[in-house]
């Protein structure tokens, strides 16, 4: 398989724990993606207004802005490529009315904490082929 088009890919991370982001930077290591950070949902929202991005993995329960409101901030965007921009929400909690909250925010997919190196690849692997 080929990761030709995720050479250049900009994956934007954001998470509360710093545990968590470098893990998830570890397993994105082989798609040879630029990870960007970010510890909460106000600065990754500053982020994602300076630099586009190919895909944004964010965990639902933060301080300060969730994940569910920060994809609701993300997907009311004046900027059409912010707006479309995948995202990707990592939870610990089952909660199927969770996911549909999530989902009627305007996330992509979700992953179940803890996160599976295989899933989390082929889940980003999906989505920055689409890219």
């Amino acid at each position: 398989m080929s990761t030709n088009s995720t050479n250049s890919a900009k994956v934007l991370l954001v998470d509360d724990s710093p545990t968590v982001r470098n893990i998830v930077k570890i397993y994105l290591m082989n798609l040879r993606v630029e990870a960007l950070e970010a510890d909460d949902a106000a600065r990754a929202l500053k982020i994602l207004q300076l630099v586009p991005v190919n895909l944004v993995i964010a965990d639902i329960n933060m301080p300060g802005m969730d994940g569910i409101t920060f994809v609701k901030e993300v997907r009311a965007s004046r900027n059409a490529q912010l707006r479309s921009v995948p995202i990707l929400l990592l939870t610990a909690e089952k909660s199927v009315d969770l996911r549909q909250r999530g989902t009627e925010a305007g996330a992509n997919a979700f992953i179940q904490k803890p996160v599976s190196h295989h899933e989390l690849t082929e889940t980003v692997r999906q989505f920055l082929s689409k890219a």
